[in-house]
C-alpha cells in the first residue's frame, strides 16, 4: 500500500513540476483584459453647396410656413409644446422667406412677423385662456389671408434676390 501512495505522490509531484516547467501562458492570456480601443471620430465629408435664392426655395419656406400655421391653428390650446414649436417654426419660416426677398418686400413682410411674434409672446406665457385663444385664433387667420393675399409665390418671381446680402 505504501508503494501505491508513493507512486501516486511521485506522480502528482512531477505533474505539477511539468506543467509549472511548461507554464500557464494560455491560460492567463485567456483571463487577461485586453485594452479597449479608443472609438475613432466619424469622419464627415463637407461638400459646398452653390444655393442662390430662388423661386423654388421661397416656394419651400411658403409650404413650410402654410403647413405649420395650419397646424398652429387646428391644435390651438391642446399642447402648450406643439403650440410653441408651431409658431416658432411659423416665424422661422417667415424669416426664411424675408431673406429671400428684395429689402423693399422684405420690409413689408416685416409687419406680418411682427404681429405673429405678438401670439409667441402670449402662448409662450401659458396664458392661453378661452379669450386669448379666440384672440390668436383670429391673428392667425387674419394674418394668413394676408400673407397669402400679398406673398404668394406666383407674385413673387419679380422680387426674388438675385445674391444673397
Amino acid at each position: 500500500m505504501k508503494k501505491i501512495a508513493v507512486k501516486i505522490i511521485s506522480m502528482v509531484v512531477l505533474a505539477g513540476f511539468v506543467a509549472n516547467l511548461s507554464g500557464c501562458a494560455a491560460l492567463e492570456k485567456k483571463f487577461t483584459r485586453e485594452k479597449k480601443e479608443a472609438p475613432k471620430a466619424p469622419l464627415y465629408q463637407v461638400r459646398k453647396y452653390d444655393i442662390k435664392p430662388s423661386l423654388e426655395l421661397y416656394e419651400r419656406h411658403y409650404i413650410f410656413w402654410v403647413n405649420w400655421h395650419k397646424k398652429l391653428v387646428n391644435d390651438l390650446g391642446k399642447n402648450y409644446k406643439s403650440d410653441l414649436k408651431s409658431v416658432r417654426e411659423m416665424i422661422n419660416n417667415l424669416n426664411d422667406m424675408a431673406i429671400l426677398l428684395v429689402p423693399e418686400k422684405a420690409a413689408s413682410l416685416t409687419p406680418h412677423i411682427d404681429e405673429l411674434a405678438k401670439t409667441e409672446v402670449i402662448i409662450e406665457k401659458r396664458n392661453i385662456t378661452k379669450i386669448n385663444e379666440t384672440r390668436i385664433r383670429r391673428i392667425l387667420e387674419r394674418e394668413y389671408r394676408a400673407i397669402k393675399r400679398e406673398f404668394s409665390p406666383s407674385s413673387m418671381e419679380d422680387y426674388i434676390r438675385k445674391e444673397w446680402k
